[in-house]
């Protein structure tokens, strides 16, 4: 499709996306090569983040002053169901695969809780694009890799890549009735409107005119194979949509590239599951911290990001809060992807390692000067 705009030409063109291929229809065989294999790894990439998590169902204890310590609610039935149960696939893990997956190419995706007569989960089951889904009783999941409601990052991005990989192509040439002079714009006026009168005119019943002087000559040869420039956009075009570098998939990715990745691309996954899991699987009353309940139930995913630290930068960090301390033994515990404890709501300090419950206990006072002087006549 093409308009005439203000003398230029502007040239709209587009693709419907196999949803299941995730492929170009329109595009030709090498493009789709390069941009489907590549695509593929980087959902594989995400999907199998996402499936190696573990979803913890725990029950918090509420503590004055402190932070709520939990205790693991291993071998209930929303543990088996999460974490055991194959729920339709060959295991778990790739169940959770298929969900992230869909949710790479689907805005909505709905999962369907089972159970049976006496209330207990029995199973989950991931609905296709045609079933029915009742948003009250299903587990709802809106994918944050859409620009809106039709658009994809994927589609987009492809949409990007073809307009920047057909820049700069040349189909061919038109001769036209004026002398080339590299003193004067003159030339490229009068091909600017030979090209801008012949698109005019052709708007009317797709007929177009020249004169007899002019002609179009268009190039013949067809170049099949993508040079390493465009392979190059392509890669980083991909990989920047979803917060991803190279390294990410070579596995030779900094500490600062996973966490970014990590941070960006997995986390808003894992945020949205552990609350409609939550809402969806614990009732009301198990999951509401109200007054007067001392226990309160949810489901938890590690997300922290402490988890691409090395063992020499956590002994860093807690040496450091030992000489001044600023978070309690428990709210270290929980960065480093460890559970609080009973009486862990304290801060260690050197003296040596000495614990104490607040702040204004670690003024130290010198007792020669508590003493009581006797008064001096």
């Amino acid at each position: 499709m093409e308009f005439n705009l203000f003398g230029k030409a502007v040239r709209i063109q587009t693709s419907k996306l196999n949803q299941e291929t995730q492929r170009a229809q329109a595009w030709g065989d090498e493009v789709v090569s390069a941009t489907s294999g590549f695509y593929n790894n980087i959902s594989a990439k995400i999907a199998t983040e996402i499936a190696k998590v573990n979803f913890q169902h725990v029950k918090y204890k509420k503590v004055d002053g402190g932070s709520d310590t939990l205790a693991s609610m291993d071998g209930s039935d929303i543990d088996e169901l999460l974490n055991w149960k194959p729920k339709g696939y060959e295991n778990t893990t790739a169940f959770w695969q298929a969900v992230t997956k869909k949710l790479l190419t689907t805005r909505k995706v709905y999962i369907k809780i089972v159970d049976d007569k006496q209330g207990n989960l029995i199973d989950l089951k991931l609905l296709e694009s045609g079933d029915e889904a009742n948003t009250n009783e299903t587990i709802n999941l809106v994918s944050p890799f859409f620009i809106n409601e039709n658009t994809s990052i994927l589609d987009a991005t492809l949409s990007g890549i073809a307009t920047k990989l057909k820049q700069g192509r040349m189909r061919g040439m038109l001769k036209i009735n004026a002398v080339v002079d590299n003193d004067s714009d003159e030339f490229k006026q009068t091909a600017l409107k030979t090209i801008s009168t012949m698109q005019s005119v052709s708007s009317y019943n797709g007929m177009g005119v020249m004169d007899d002087k002019s002609e179009v000559v268009e190039f013949k040869n067809s170049y099949s194979v993508l040079n390493d420039e465009e392979i190059k956009l392509i890669k980083q075009e991909l990989l920047s949509s979803y917060f991803m570098s190279e390294k990410i998939l070579s596995g030779e990715a900094t500490q600062e590239e996973q966490i970014y990745f990590y941070n960006s691309t997995i986390i808003p996954l894992l945020a949205q599951l552990e609350k409609e899991l939550s809402y969806k699987l614990i009732s009301q009353s198990k999951r509401r911290k109200t007054q007067g309940n001392l226990y309160y139930e949810r489901i938890i995913i590690d997300n922290q990001l402490f988890k691409f630290a090395s063992l020499k930068d956590l002994i860093s960090l807690y040496h450091e809060n030992t000489n001044a301390p600023f978070l309690t033994v428990n709210e270290f515990k929980v960065l480093a992807g460890l559970e609080p404890s009973e009486g862990g709501d304290v801060y260690l300090t050197n003296a040596n390692s000495k614990l104490i419950e607040k702040y204004s206990d670690l003024r130290t006072t010198d007792e020669s000067k508590t003493k009581e002087e006797p008064d001096v006549e």
